[in-house]
């Protein structure tokens, strides 16, 4: 059975996952549910990443009884998509922590939406649906009510979701707790990150059309002496879809890197561009800045990027206007080892200090006790 993709989500969730597996004595036994899988010929979970996941029968009155046997104590979701509700309609009594990862307003929608594929004329892109999360409100207003009382509580990683969670939800909290990704684990301490001898670059996310991956692509016809390393799939296939074409010699696809080879191609590269429309609070910006990696993008979520690496300003639609800029502050990190090296020393010390599994485990047991839950972690 294929388990689909594993973009940032998968990442920073199977990392709560992975921390109260190997820290037992937390009592927490992480269960994770899907609303992308519906079971099969009578299977009804698996294991993965080293922890059960259930796999939700069509049948609605199995999927409650199921859900209900779990007899689960809270429920964290990585963010909220609107096929989260037959789950958390089926758990109507337990507290649920919505924690917000990518939240798009109305105007981010527009902005994804004005995506063009370079020699695809004005055909709309695969994968640029609008997400509607505004069913959110439904839930809350339903938990609220005399006949629930269902504790719901919000936690974001980064503190500017915040004016984003009303447009994107119709909900306005009245508190958002920050509670971090878990990122310092992923290179074992002290570990002395080693950069390749010659300079290379790498593009770590899906290869589909929001995140423009030809931009990637055609800045390294530009740069013939560097590699330019894709680490990302591609999920979409035909009309609409970017199918790598003719691609400069200096370029490898890696196809989908996960695990150490990924930690390894991170820590020795000299930069992650990234070229997305849109982003959140990337998981692979916090990867690449623990991996001494400072970051070229046209996104600035959290000024992250402008902190530890090169901002090259918003630009929508194709993207191929930015390219000037993207040659300009990448020729700019490569020349200067000084500027790559303060940038990454900063950002690996901001990533350590503020995306730590300590942090993630004093805001969880707040937001525990928000939700009206009692824990001993």
């Amino acid at each position: 059975m294929s388990l689909g993709r594993m973009g940032g989500f998968g990442v920073a969730i199977r990392q709560v996952a992975d921390l109260f597996n190997q820290k037992s004595e937390l009592g927490v036994e992480p269960v994770f549910i899907t609303g992308g899988l519906s079971e099969t010929g009578g299977q009804t979970e698996v294991i993965a990443h080293g922890t059960r996941l259930l796999i939700l029968p069509k049948d609605k009155h199995q999927r409650r009884q199921l859900l209900k046997n779990e007899k689960f104590d809270i429920v964290l979701t990585m963010d909220y998509r609107s096929n989260y509700r037959p789950i958390i309609d089926s758990l109507p009594r337990v507290p649920v922590i919505i924690w917000v990862h990518d939240p798009r307003t109305p105007y981010d929608m527009k902005r994804i939406e004005s995506t063009r594929i370079p020699g695809q004329g004005d055909n709309v892109p695969q994968g640029l649906k609008p997400v509607n999360c505004t069913s959110l409100a439904e839930i809350v207003e339903k938990s609220n009510s005399p006949f629930s009382k269902r504790p719901i509580v919000f936690a974001q990683p980064a503190a500017y979701y915040e004016e984003k969670v009303v447009g994107t939800y119709g909900v306005e909290p009245s508190e958002i707790t920050l509670l971090p990704n878990i990122i310092e684990h992923i290179i074992d301490e002290p570990q002395t990150i080693v950069k390749s001898e010659k300079p290379s670059v790498v593009f770590l996310a899906r290869l589909d059309p929001y995140k423009r991956p030809w931009l990637f692509a055609e800045l390294a016809t530009y740069f013939p002496e560097v590699d330019f390393i894709f680490m990302g799939k591609n999920h979409f296939q035909g009309l609409g879809a970017w199918e790598p074409d003719s691609l400069p010699s200096n370029v490898k696809m890696m196809g989908h890197i996960d695990g150490e080879e990924k930690i390894r191609l991170l820590s020795s590269a000299w930069v992650l561009v990234n070229t997305s429309i849109h982003e959140g609070l990337a998981i692979s910006f916090l990867e690449a800045l623990m991996c001494e990696t400072p970051i070229l993008s046209c996104v600035d979520s959290e000024n992250v990027v402008s902190r530890y690496g090169v901002y090259v300003g918003r630009w929508d639609g194709s993207g191929r206007e930015a390219l000037p800029k993207f040659i300009d502050g990448l020729q700019r990190l490569l020349d200067d080892q000084d500027l790559r090296n303060r940038l990454a020393t900063d950002g690996k010390s901001w990533v350590k200090s503020s995306h730590n599994q300590e942090r993630f485990i004093d805001s969880f047991k707040y937001l525990c006790e928000q939700a009206e839950l009692t824990v001993n972690v």
